[in-house]
């Protein structure tokens, strides 16, 4: 199973870690990195330190899954336009499909749009 940044995030705050196993996206990091700064910088909900411990146990988490490189962005690029999703959601469909990997993922609009392509879940369904 491939494992997007909605799906990791949720299933960490849930507190269900044997769930993840399997891969992710190189890029993760990136895309959890960035919610975290949303979350102390726009929306004022944790302090800078708050935000560092996030990341440090959200960097130790995604070390137990292994990352797969995009080694063809021009067909991320394709899929995102073709389906009018964010390169980022549509690398890990990219991925999933590549690798002949099932998605999980809590994003709604991915999760409608990969359904077309591979099998897909929420990380509730694990």
């Amino acid at each position: 199973m491939l494992f997007d940044a909605s799906a990791i995030v949720n299933i960490c705050s849930r507190g269900e870690l044997e769930k993840l196993e399997g891969y992710t996206s190189s890029l993760a990091i990136f895309e959890i990195g960035n919610a975290i700064w949303k979350q102390v910088y726009q929306r004022k909900r944790l302090n800078e330190d708050e935000g560092m411990k996030v990341l440090n146990v959200m960097k130790e988490v995604l070390e137990s899954l292994e990352k797969l490189e995009i080694d063809e962005p021009q067909d991320v690029l394709k899929i995102a336009v073709e389906n009018g999703i964010t390169f980022y959601d549509s690398a890990y469909l990219y991925l999933a499909i590549k690798n002949d990997l099932s998605l999980v993922t809590d994003d709604e609009k991915l999760y409608r749009i990969a359904g077309k392509y591979v099998r897909v879940l929420r990380s509730r369904d694990l």
